[in-house]
């Protein structure tokens, strides 16, 4: 009796806990949570399995469960790898957690950097990249100038955006080859120096072929012609002292247009006989030569304060076209040249000195014509080069009486100009 009434005790006990746990089981799966994911485990009497199964659907995520002999629920991912969870609603944290910590910080994309204007390259970067280089002032003016033709073409836009093509069709939309030369070579250099600081990738410059350019080949005047120019310089009542003094200044001293019309009285040294040209085209063009005695007498007819030629180079140039067809201003640079070279046997280094050039080779090269001062003599077969000279110094030593005539006459027409 006493076994049967403690058997019977239990199992009341035993059926008690079960109803319990029941109602227990059933109230919390009423008020079971919905987590983010929007996964609500409420039915506690279902496979755990399967209500991980049911939430991986949901989550759109892959993967293996299995329950392990000890009740424990294991989930595999080849991307999260295993994961371990009593009930599902475990399971479903750690995976959450999981993917927040594997998923990539959300960055902002960094800004691309907004490609400069050639224009603005040029400003910041190029121009004091060439002012490093300690370049003359007029070959400075000279870039400035052709940035600025790119900028009024409307070729000025992102210099990342060029390409091979955009530059060849603006270069044969030039008239002038020349002037397409001269861009070419500003927008190749510019490019190298974007591609060494890494502001492009490469030289669109870089395919296309040089463009071709004759050059054209300066003259000295024939002694027939200095003649001509002279005495019709001379005699022209339009053109003042000052013009006509400066056109026999450039062709006694080989200096260039410019510089010729940038002497100054601090220039001239008289005492000691040497003149100063301030030339700006190359390193060697701020120069000093000799103060030839025809070149002193001239600068002795005009005011010495300020410029001995205050006018400007389109002035000059217009006085010197109305003496003298075919040639050009420079001409007489030229003619200074072939004299100094092949009339008065100056050695071509001095010579070279005389006119600024960077190297004698630029002399020998360009600026002496032996055979355009007087061609008959030149060609003469007969006689030997030192009577060809004797022939070719007669002739100068008539161009060189007709300037003497010149100086003494306007001497006495300006007397109280020559003392200084």
């Amino acid at each position: 009796m006493g076994n049967f009434m403690q058997t019977a005790n239990e199992e009341l006990t035993k059926a008690t806990l079960i109803a319990i746990g029941y109602q227990r089981g059933v109230e919390e799966s009423k008020a079971a949570p919905t987590f983010d994911n929007g996964i609500h485990i409420a039915d506690t009497s279902r496979d755990p399995v399967q209500e991980v199964e049911d939430m991986l659907l949901k989550l759109n995520i892959s993967g293996s469960i299995r329950q392990r002999p000890s009740g424990l629920l294991e989930f595999r991912n080849p991307y999260l790898g295993s994961v371990y969870g009593h009930s599902a609603e475990e399971i479903c944290k750690k995976i959450e957690g999981k993917l927040s910590h594997a998923a990539p910080s959300a960055k902002k994309a960094p800004k691309k950097k907004r490609s400069p204007l050639l224009s603005k390259f040029y400003q910041d970067v190029y121009l004091p990249y060439k002012q490093g280089q300690k370049l003359a002032a007029s070959t400075l003016r000279g870039i400035e100038y052709n940035i600025q033709f790119l900028i009024k073409s409307g070729f000025d836009k992102p210099i990342t955006s060029y390409t091979p093509k955009d530059i060849d069709t603006f270069l044969h939309s030039l008239a002038e080859t020349r002037k397409a030369q001269i861009i070419q070579g500003l927008l190749n250099n510019l490019f190298n120096k974007a591609l060494a600081d890494g502001v492009i990738k490469t030289n669109p410059c870089a395919p296309l072929d040089k463009v071709g350019h004759e050059r054209e080949e300066g003259r000295a005047l024939s002694f027939t012609d200095q003649r001509s120019f002279f005495e019709h310089l001379f005699a022209d009542e339009r053109a003042t002292l000052p013009q006509k003094c400066y056109l026999v200044f450039v062709y006694l001293t080989g200096a260039r247009r410019n510089e010729a019309l940038a002497v100054t009285r601090t220039d001239v040294d008289f005492e000691n006989s040497i003149l100063h040209l301030p030339g700006e085209k190359t390193k060697k063009s701020n120069r000093h030569m000799p103060l030839f005695p025809r070149a002193a007498a001239l600068l002795r007819l005009l005011d010495g304060e300020g410029r001995y030629f205050p006018f400007s180079s389109a002035v000059a140039q217009t006085v010197f076209r109305r003496q003298i067809d075919d040639y050009t201003l420079h001409d007489l640079r030229h003619s200074f040249g072939t004299i100094q070279a092949i009339v008065e046997c100056i050695d071509v280094k001095t010579v070279s000195i005389w006119m600024g050039h960077s190297t004698s080779q630029t002399t020998l090269r360009y600026y002496t014509h032996p055979e355009q001062l007087d061609l008959a003599t030149f060609l003469r077969g007969d006689i030997s080069e030192s009577d060809k000279n004797t022939i070719m110094r007669e002739k100068y030593a008539e161009i060189l009486k007709i300037i003497d005539n010149f100086i003494e006459n306007a001497t006495k027409t300006y007397p109280s100009r020559t003392h200084f």
